[in-house]
């Protein structure tokens, strides 16, 4: 699960079907399980369902520098998800704007007082019988951007049944991961990459 560690941060990879962090369980949270006496402060969080790599600050001083890092767009974040509707075309720019309304985001082509603007650019990098594989790289990191962006093309992510897909996976899991990582170190300064396999169940859907 720990990728790296050291004395200002923590790279993690995530399974699904765990919480970053909740008020509600917390000992059965990303958080929770890695908790030690001092504070974690999770910078890219992902959805429960959702698996992937998952920076955590050690302390303050470094949370305070990754959050600015995230905001001014200074990270490269790359995802890839399985979806069984190909988009129109194999590489693309999605950009529109996205508002949340309590636990969904919703799409609009217009800006609004509340909603923020969304921009993701994709491509299709394999195709099964049935389903492609999508690479996802995120300029804004919005709720549920991704999955929202996705089915607003009426190309949902496999086993989002809250943005259109059919059915639910096996495993309960949404086929999205973030399996790509590029930053500074907060403290050091030194660049940091990290990439990682995709799950051993996308496997079986031809990947």
């Amino acid at each position: 699960m720990i990728i790296l560690e050291d004395s200002d941060l923590l790279i993690v990879n995530k399974p699904s079907g765990i919480a970053s962090q909740s008020d509600n369980d917390f000992e059965n949270t990303l958080i929770g399980k890695l908790s030690t006496v001092n504070e974690l402060f999770i910078i890219n969080r992902l959805d429960q369902r959702v698996s992937g790599l998952v920076i955590i600050a050690k302390n303050p001083k470094a949370a305070e520098i990754l959050s600015t890092v995230i905001s001014s767009r200074k990270i490269t974040k790359t995802y890839r998800a399985i979806v069984a509707q190909k988009p129109k075309n194999e590489i693309g720019t999605l950009k529109n704007f996205i508002l949340k309304k309590g636990t969904k985001a919703f799409i609009s082509e217009k800006k609004t007082e509340m909603s923020k603007e969304a921009v993701l650019h994709y491509k299709v990098l394999k195709s099964s019988e049935k389903y492609h594989l999508l690479e996802i790289k995120l300029e804004t990191g919005r709720f549920h951007q991704i999955r929202a962006q996705l089915s607003s093309i009426e190309s949902p992510i496999l086993g989002d049944l809250k943005y259109g897909y059919k059915r639910s996976s096996p495993d309960g899991s949404i086929f999205l991961q973030c399996c790509g990582l590029r930053f500074l170190h907060p403290i050091t300064k030194e660049e940091l990459n990290f990439e990682i396999e995709m799950p051993e169940v996308w496997k079986k859907y031809g990947f």
